[in-house]
């Protein structure tokens, strides 16, 4: 899939969940992206406290709205929401 930087909203990189067969796929491209890293460079989502069982559970099959979900990862700020969309920011920006 491809993870498009977006400049105008002052979010590094913005993706829908739609277009990933795993939520935690979806975080670690998009992040990879915005830090201009190899998706492999990047550590586990576990190993930084996140449950990509959980992520998928709570974000990978419904569009629950009022969901919002946001961790740090790799030097950024990573939001989920249930609107099916992913949002990356550097974080402290």
């Amino acid at each position: 899939m491809d993870n498009q930087r977006d400049g105008n909203a002052g979010s590094v990189v913005s993706v829908s969940l739609d277009g990933y067969e795993e939520v935690a796929v979806a975080v670690t491209s998009a992040v990879a992206t915005a830090a201009e890293l190899n998706p492999l460079d990047l550590p586990p989502l576990a190993d930084v406290g996140v449950d990509p069982e959980a992520l998928e559970t709570l974000f990978g099959t419904t569009h629950d709205q009022s969901l919002t979900f946001t961790f740090r990862y790799a030097g950024h700020l990573v939001t989920l929401a249930g609107d099916g969309s992913l949002t990356v920011d550097q974080e402290g920006g």
